[in-house]
């Protein structure tokens, strides 16, 4: 199973102290069966022994610490190795390629951090419970051997068989329980694209139709394998109390066939299997929790061995690296015969094979229509993207895996489906006036403001995000600044301050200037500029400089 090999492989508690608890929890638990028969027989026949009580009130001190070692230490433990296991997945996570997170997914990412780690926390105390049951009920079957060895051998083998088959019956409840998890993948993903792209779905009812017909067949789909999942746990939980029923049944017309000690030989039985009850209904009880917490032990373990099998062999921590190794100035960037090719349900695009050299200082813009490769180039460029062939280097050496990271720690961008942070991750907080001044510069003051940990608020429009965005960028202070189409959101007056004021200054400091734009009005700011169609690149410098 794998949520137990989830627990097991990881844990820092000693299994030997905790095993021997739980045994303390269920020896003693059973024992109070045999001190409370034992002191009503003495009762029966008038006599009351004070060892008994006190034997007794032991057992019941035993019993209530060993059961509270065993919840706190379990719950603490399975607490630390939720949160272990969330680190080492983001940890894989950083180390991956972009292409290779966007081929995962989001939804599944997401879910398996946040929904599946969610799960498992909440089964612990369910399967604590089912191991000390398990104990309780070997602890109480050997007491009920030492009553009637009749009564032990017809209970152990019918309940043998009936455990049989309840697991059989329960491989088909785990496949359900997959296939749910698959589809709740989708929903996920899906209901992230409807809000992330509210704005395009309002503007076409058709569009809107379309999309929440697929959420909704999606999310009865899930419903169909949930409820089929439980459907079958519902009657396994019967099939089970039926099968429990049918063992009561037997030892009161079957054990009497055995031998002529029915009254005291049946009725201690009897006494052991109902006491049996409570832990029996407790493991039948935890087996669903139990069922959904392996299903998500099995998301992370797959999702693991993805995000194993997408990171390449390192020299240690990627960010470790770069901070390490001394990165020399930047004269320029090369890509030489690059390819890339996108592979989608619907065909394959490509860029490439693109040639390309930017110099340090160089002010560079790149043209092109929606789907000419735009965005793509400039992840080969910062190498978001490895190329699938050819070559990019940077002083004339080129950039390999080891060097990648060091060489993407030389940009910093907005990129047009950019992402902002209310808090300045990685970026040093500004002092006041800097700060003022700054929020002036991007025409912000009184929208928002520099907090200790970061902004005020960040529910500013389109356009002003943007700004924020780049503010986060230039305080970065990195020798290249990457824009994909960021102008397109600002009102006319700050793009003409864009254009004529900002990067001309940032030229004038030396900074490396890379942009995606359409404002042809202002393509004389640049020193080359550089046109994509289908994947083709051109060098529009000439023609610009003649025009």
């Amino acid at each position: 199973m794998r949520l137990i090999n989830f627990f097991l492989s990881q844990t820092q508690t000693s299994l030997r102290t905790l095993g021997m608890m739980a045994i303390v929890a269920g020896g003693s638990n059973a024992a109070l069966l045999s001190v409370v028969n034992s002191a009503a027989d003495h009762i029966k026949d008038g006599e009351t022994r004070i060892v008994s009580v006190i034997l007794f009130l032991v057992l019941i001190s035993a019993y209530i610490y060993a059961q509270r070692y065993v919840l706190v230490t379990t719950s603490a433990e399975v607490e630390r190795l939720v949160h272990s296991y969330r680190e080492k997945l983001i940890t894989q996570l950083k180390m991956c390629e972009l292409r290779e997170v966007e081929h995962i997914g989001r939804g599944r990412i997401f879910s398996a951090i946040s929904t599946d780690t969610q799960v498992i926390s909440q089964s612990a105390t369910g399967l604590v419970y089912g191991v000390q049951a398990a104990v309780l009920i070997v602890c109480t079957a050997i007491y009920l051997a030492s009553i009637s060895m009749t009564s032990f051998i017809i209970s152990s083998v019918f309940l043998s068989i009936t455990t049989r088959i309840y697991i059989r019956k329960m491989r088909d409840v785990s496949g359900l329980l997959h296939e749910a998890s698959t589809e709740e993948n989708k929903l996920h993903d899906l209901v992230s694209g409807v809000l992330d792209g509210f704005k395009e779905v309002k503007l076409s009812s058709q569009r809107a139709a379309v999309v929440l017909a697929d959420v909704v067949s999606i999310s009865a789909r899930t419903a169909v394998y949930r409820t089929d999942a439980q459907k079958s746990l519902v009657i396994n939980f019967i099939f089970a109390q039926a099968a429990f029923m049918m063992l009561l049944g037997t030892l009161v017309f079957l054990t009497p066939m055995f031998g002529d000690t029915y009254s005291s030989t049946v009725m201690g039985s009897m006494t052991t299997v109902m006491f049996l009850i409570g832990p029996i209904s407790g493991i039948i009880g935890s087996v669903p929790l139990v069922a959904v917490a392996n299903a998500a032990a099995e998301n992370l373990e797959s999702l693991e061995k993805l995000l194993n099998a997408s990171t390449r062999e390192r020299n240690g921590d990627a960010l470790t690296f770069a901070r390490t190794v001394a990165s020399p100035a930047l004269r320029k960037i090369e890509l030489r015969r690059v390819y890339f090719k996108h592979d989608a349900s619907g065909g394959q695009f490509s860029v490439g094979p693109v040639d390309v050299t930017i110099g340090a200082g160089e002010t560079v813009f790149i043209t092109g229509g929606n789907g000419s490769g735009k965005s793509t180039l400039i992840k080969l460029i910062t190498g978001l993207y490895p190329p699938l062939s050819g070559e990019l280097l940077v002083n004339d050496v080129p950039v390999t895996t080891e060097t990648a990271q060091a060489h993407r720690d030389r940009f910093c961008a907005v990129f047009s489906d950019f992402h902002l942070f209310r808090k300045l991750y990685g970026i040093p907080l500004p002092n006041a006036q800097t700060a003022a001044a700054w929020l002036e510069e991007m025409e912000l003051s009184g929208k928002t403001e520099f907090l200790s940990d970061g902004y005020s608020t960040i529910d500013l429009s389109t356009g002003q995000r943007k700004r924020l965005a780049l503010l986060n960028a230039l305080l970065e202070d990195k020798p290249i600044i990457v824009l994909d189409e960021w102008a397109a959101d600002q009102d006319p007056p700050f793009r003409r301050k864009f254009y004529d004021v900002l990067l001309p200054r940032w030229k004038a400091e030396g900074k490396t200037i890379i942009a995606v734009t359409h404002d042809d009005r202002y393509f004389h700011m640049a020193d080359r500029r550089f046109h994509l169609e289908e994947g083709q690149l051109r060098d529009l410098t000439e023609m610009q400089t003649n025009g």
